[in-house]
Parts: structure tokens; sequence; C-alpha cells
């Protein structure tokens, strides 16, 4: 009978500890991971002398993999007619074109319409 007991109270400490150790263990947890680049010549390898500048500001959703990202420009010789990320790459490397861009890559109007 008591071997009985003992074997209970065993159980109950295994399972006790096995309910423990999965409600310590950490979780995985969807993150978002905020992304922010300045575009100027002379961060080009090599670098370029030229009036375009911009920034891109991006968050990157880990749970659902989605990049959104908001870019602004000026400066540029004529009007943008593509965009694309490059990446990753160590600094002064390139790093070939990792996604495109689609759909428009024209300026929006910062005029509200009337």
């Amino acid at each position: 009978m008591t071997l009985t007991l003992a074997n209970h109270r065993l159980g109950y400490a295994i399972g006790t500890l096995a309910l423990t150790a999965c409600l310590a263990a950490p979780t995985a947890r969807a993150e978002t991971i905020a992304y922010k680049a300045s575009l100027k010549g002379a961060d080009e390898v090599p670098p370029t002398q030229t009036n375009g500048s911009g920034n891109v500001q991006a968050t990157y959703d880990t749970a659902t993999k989605q990049l959104t990202y908001t870019a602004t420009y000026s400066g540029l010789s004529g009007p943008a007619t593509a965009a694309h990320f490059h990446g990753p790459a160590d600094p002064g490397k390139n790093a070939g074109v990792a996604v495109g861009v689609q759909g428009s890559v024209a300026s929006r109007s910062k005029v509200p319409p009337r």
C-alpha cells in the first residue's frame, strides 16, 4: 500500500513538474521589427554624386512575414519608374536585388484633393 501511495506521489510530482515546465517555457511570440534607411548617393558602392535622396521607414511582422514601408524621395532627374530592395550585405559591399516593388512607385501628391 505504501508503495502505491509513493507511486501516486511520484506521478503527481512528475505531472506538476511537467506542467510547470510547460508554463515556464518561453512561448514563440510575434515580433515587429522596425527598419529605417537614408537613401543617398554617398552611401552607394561606389559613392555617386546625385541630387536624388530619400528615406525609407519599414516594419517587418515576423508572424505574418509582411513588410510594410513608406519611402519618400526627391531630387530625381526624372520620374521614378522602378524600385527594389537590396540586401543583405556587409558595409562597403554591394548586395543583389532581394525583392522588387510591385505597383506604382510614383510619388503621391501631398496636396489634398479638392
